[in-house]
């Protein structure tokens, strides 16, 4: 299922901004710039490097995590419909809680396929994911999306206490996004 929404592709800047930060920092040049050049000038658009740390509590409990997301050009290039391609995105996430790390994992499109049209599968990229504090428990937003449009497929991931994992379509409204992000503010 496709959703076009800009407001789907504003999740993870509307998170940052309505989070509080009680120790973060945002590495990020702009969650949706591109590079043009590839090492080789390959003609290739890449979005930028981008590491974010926070802390937070869930359930009584604090926690340190840290988002790093960097183009793969060992992921296979996606083509939008002028023929520009674009590399995919892979996304580590690490979560520490009492000084000691429970959780780190890489994150590719892959790993969310089935969740995913074929249409997105085939010329989506993993562009965003951020904690989101609207949902109960370690839940982070997670959006493919075309490159440089509004179409984005959006979907949850869970990681509970254990370090396990539970991935599912986000089917929230674009009304109820907007108040939950609005109770954060």
């Amino acid at each position: 299922m496709k959703k076009s929404s800009y407001l789907w592709l504003m999740v993870p800047a509307l998170l940052l901004a309505c989070t509080p930060k009680q120790t973060s920092t945002d590495e990020a040049q702009s969650a949706g710039e591109y590079e043009s050049e590839g090492p080789a000038s390959d003609g290739i658009q890449r979005m930028q490097v981008y590491n974010y740390s926070d802390t937070i509590v869930v359930d009584g409990r604090e926690y340190i995590y840290r988002l790093h997301r960097e183009a793969s050009d060992s992921l296979q290039a996606v083509v939008d419909d002028d023929g520009v391609r674009y590399a995919d995105n892979v996304y580590t996430l690490s979560i520490m809680a009492g000084g000691k790390q429970f959780f780190s994992r890489s994150f590719t499109k892959g790993a969310f396929a089935s969740y995913l049209s074929n249409d997105f599968r085939q010329h989506g990229i993993l562009d965003g994911m951020m904690f989101d504090p609207s949902l109960p428990g370690l839940a982070f937003a997670v959006s493919v999306s075309m490159p440089q449009s509004d179409m984005v497929e959006p979907l949850l991931l869970h990681v509970d206490h254990q370090g396990g994992i539970v991935i599912e379509r986000d089917e929230r409204s674009d009304a109820a996004l907007e108040d939950s992000i609005d109770e954060g503010v």
